[in-house]
């Protein structure tokens, strides 16, 4: 992967919800010719910590570039804040690569990105016509240096789904087999491809949400045969973070917030908001959520004690929840 091109500004600040996409940006920046790269999480990090940091000169002073991941955990912004307004815009001794995993940019990092570069990463759209996955494994593969024949675009998102990391690999597999410059048939993509049904634990509890049972027993099946027992905790976690959601969106909802602002205090794009999560929230009434939480709290327990038959507990508050009219 070749590294990022001279830098003319102090600040990189890359945000949204695609968290592959961000994670290609950070090993981009980790591989900065010429310069001494620092990482550090800031889930847990002040911003005077960040900003001494910054500061820190190197022994032989040679030019360095600090990557923060995480940079809408860290503790505070007025120290930050201070040091983003105090930086030359010519100064690019230290840049400052920020790794901002939301679909909103907080303001000190907006603040920064207008002394610096911004690029958006966000959650790439299935719900419509433009499936912004499909459109990406071209754009993937096209970046490899092959070809897809006609189809094989398509089957690859029916047979993995949103996962980029491994639609990514599976590109990568298939660029190896018909070598750079030739084109991918449906029948090469069959020989490196072996459709494995996976699942997640925030799958699942999305499935719950959107009341759809049928597409939620499925899930749950298919990450009980990957994972047995230890799926129990995961999913009651998930089931219970997903319902919190649905809570905030429904009292904001109930209270006639706009929409827009609905979408901000959740940190989501306005439009994935409104397409994705907006009609689960008409799908639950507070009453009804508040009931499930109650429900869960018993499960979270059950599951995390010596109760037998976890799994049928978590298979019963699954359909509870999942038909269970608003």
């Amino acid at each position: 992967m070749a590294a990022p091109s001279p830098a003319s500004k102090p600040f990189v600040v890359v945000f949204g919800g695609e968290d592959f996409l961000l994670d290609r940006e950070r090993m981009k920046a980790r591989t900065w010719v010429g310069r001494q790269v620092v990482t550090v999480d800031g889930d847990g990090l002040a911003d005077h910590e960040l900003v001494e940091l910054c500061r820190t000169g190197t022994f032989d002073e040679s030019l360095r570039v600090v990557i923060l991941d995480e940079a809408n955990k860290v503790k505070g912004d007025k120290a930050l804040k201070a040091y983003i307004k105090e930086k030359d815009e010519n100064d690019i001794a230290t840049i400052l690569v920020a790794i901002v995993r939301s679909e909103k940019l907080p303001d000190v990092w907006a603040q920064a990105g207008k002394k610096g570069r911004i690029i958006e990463r966000p959650k790439l759209k299935t719900w419509d016509r433009n499936n912004e996955v499909v459109k990406w494994i071209g754009e993937e593969a096209k970046r490899l240096g092959i070809r897809l024949a006609k189809g094989v675009d398509d089957t690859l998102f029916a047979l993995v789904g949103h996962d980029l990391g491994r639609l990514a690999g599976e590109i990568q597999k298939l660029g190896l087999l018909v070598g750079r410059g030739n084109e991918a048939s449906l029948d090469q993509l069959r020989l490196v491809l072996a459709p494995s049904p996976s699942a997640e634990a925030w799958q699942v509890a999305e499935a719950v949400a959107d009341k759809d049972f049928r597409r939620a027993m499925n899930l749950l099946s298919t990450l009980y045969k990957s994972e047995g027992d230890d799926a129990n905790v995961p999913i009651a976690y998930a089931l219970m973070k997903q319902i919190e959601k649905l809570m905030v969106a429904r009292f904001m909802f109930d209270s006639k917030m706009p929409e827009e602002d609905m979408a901000s205090a959740l940190g989501m794009h306005p439009f994935r908001f409104k397409n994705s999560l907006l009609p689960m929230v008409r799908k639950h009434s507070m009453p009804d959520l508040i009931k499930h939480m109650q429900k869960l709290a018993s499960l979270d327990a059950g599951v995390k004690g010596s109760t037998r038959s976890k799994r049928t507990l978590v298979e019963l508050a699954v359909l509870s929840i999942a038909s269970v009219a608003a």
